[in-house]
């Protein structure tokens, strides 16, 4: 996400045409460099391996249901907390800690009606600017705190309201990390694309809880700061889930009998294999895993461009 400098100013929200053009809306597109490719529609359902190496990725076409087997040097699996770890489990690339240590964050909202006093200054100055603020976690409160209007509508706004007088409030808490928490997969149940079927297992820690608790306390009190409760809008816990950020299920350690991943995110046992996104993340947070996840990616790009 990037705020840019004009006026008035606008929040522009990055995708992959961003990133396929390195960071610059106006630069050319790395889609269009003969040397990359962009299966379109396309499935990796195995990880062909053998001798502490991956050989080859097997991957079907969607359309017509043809499949192939690709053959790189280096192989990077970046398919998300719940498909990276599935896939690897397909293939027999099964860790002890593959799918355990999940971690998902505890997800409250609420909106709430601007005061009086606050609605009026939104207007006030040279240029209108949305309200849009986050407070990160800290040690004595360990929740993210999100206030903007309307990004990612959480819940709507009847017709009736003023939309513009309306603010949502998102608080995110972590969660322990436990061995117990988990995703795992089938040997005999597959999903509607023939992988094995992944199944959840999770349950919040009485710390978990507490810690719950006292975030919806804390929202409370900072939306009765700003304005009253929309009816129907008060604070109230999403379901689990719903944040989907999860970390863990391939997670980066030290010693391969507690982690999936070595801390260059390189898959223990196999010399070739890499792995990406927030599923490496060893610890829960309490805030979006995109710039963390990005990180881990830079420092595993490194590392394979080193050699």
């Amino acid at each position: 996400m990037e705020r840019l400098s004009v006026d008035p100013p606008r929040v522009h929200w990055s995708g992959p045409e961003i990133i396929l053009k390195g960071g610059d809306r106006h630069a050319p597109s790395v889609a269009d460099d003969p040397r990359f490719t962009l299966l379109a529609e396309h499935l990796c359902t195995s990880l062909v391996h053998s001798g502490g190496r991956v050989v080859g990725a097997v991957v079907r076409d969607l359309t017509t249901g043809a499949e192939r087997t690709l053959a790189a040097d280096t192989y990077v699996v970046a398919g998300g907390s719940v498909l990276t770890p599935q896939l690897l489990w397909a293939s027999g690339i099964r860790p002890d800690a593959l799918g355990r240590y999940l971690c998902e964050q505890t997800m409250a909202t609420c909106q709430v009606a601007l005061c009086d006093d606050l609605a009026r200054q939104l207007d006030e100055g040279p240029a209108v600017v949305e309200p849009n603020l986050w407070i990160p976690a800290a040690e004595e409160r360990p929740w993210h705190a999100q206030l903007h209007r309307g990004i990612f509508g959480y819940a709507a706004v009847p017709d009736d309201v003023d939309q513009r007088t309306v603010i949502d409030l998102v608080w995110f808490s972590t969660c322990d990390v436990r061995r117990d928490n988990a995703v795992t997969f089938s040997e005999r149940v597959t999903d509607p694309y023939g992988l094995p079927q992944p199944t959840f297992h999770f349950r919040p820690s009485t710390a978990d809880r507490a810690r719950a608790d006292d975030m919806v306390t804390d929202m409370a009190k900072a939306a009765t700061v700003l304005g009253k409760f929309l009816p129907g809008a008060e604070p109230a816990f999403l379901e689990a889930g719903f944040a989907l950020h999860i970390t863990g299920t391939t997670r980066m350690g030290a010693d391969a009998r507690e982690s999936v991943v070595d801390p260059y995110a390189k898959v223990w046992g196999l010399d070739n294999l890499y792995l990406g996104g927030g599923g490496v993340i060893p610890a829960g947070i309490a805030c979006n895993t995109t710039l963390t996840s990005m990180a881990l990616a830079v420092r595993a790009a490194e590392a394979i461009a080193a050699g």
